[in-house]
């Protein structure tokens, strides 16, 4: 099987976040990721170089991935949501998530797969100061997307400068939004309609995340 791999913190996960999952999760500009057989969502237990102190725990994140992908119109009309996994594999590993322990741990459930690990432009231009990167490059395929509107130039300059990395990309606008704005007009009390799913703004109220 061909597998997508797309990781973040998701805290808490919002419409940026789902419409680029609906576009990697289909990439219909790329014959080599049209078919991908399966895409795997992991949200990260401890990342390595964040502070946790503002991060919902790992349940509440999920749940709220799960809310946010079943109660959505783009997944529910779209071939692809039965595709669409979340895995919690992160929480059962000992340490800082690392992306190198990660598709370690996933390559021992899927040992003779194809990984594509999706990344935005920021974690793609850092690669190689990545914890093992090189060994990450012997376990999956990188393939890059935009963070922000302007990036898709950069990236394509980027994967011509570092051909021996065997990159690709995933070229789109993206929707800029962030988790940390949200969190923090949260924090204000100020309305974030529109900004996520009415599914996941209602668990965060009905939990009091993020206050």
């Amino acid at each position: 099987m061909k597998i997508g791999i797309f990781g973040g913190a998701f805290n808490p996960v919002h419409n940026g976040h789902l419409t680029l999952i609906d576009v990697l999760s289909r990439v219909p500009m790329h014959p080599d990721f049209r078919n991908l057989d399966k895409f795997i969502i992991v949200p990260t237990a401890d990342p390595p170089h964040r502070s946790g102190a503002d991060f919902a725990s790992g349940i509440d994140r999920v749940n709220m991935l799960r809310l946010a992908l079943k109660n959505n119109d783009i997944f529910e009309k779209n071939v692809s949501y039965k595709r669409l996994e979340i895995s919690d594999i992160e929480f059962s590993m000992v340490g800082k998530s690392y992306t190198y322990n990660t598709l370690k741990a996933l390559k021992a459930l899927y040992p003779e797969d194809e990984f594509y690990l999706f990344m935005g432009s920021d974690q793609l231009f850092t690669f190689r100061e990545w914890y093992k990167y090189k060994n990450i490059l012997k376990m999956a395929r990188l393939v890059g997307f935009a963070r922000s509107n302007g990036d898709n130039s950069k990236i394509k300059q980027f994967l011509i400068e570092n051909k021996d990395l065997g990159a690709d990309a995933v070229y789109y606008s993206p929707i800029e939004v962030s988790s940390s704005a949200i969190r923090e007009k949260l924090k204000n009390g100020e309305s974030i309609e529109n900004l996520v799913p009415k599914a996941v703004e209602n668990y965060i109220k009905e939990h009091k995340l993020y206050v």
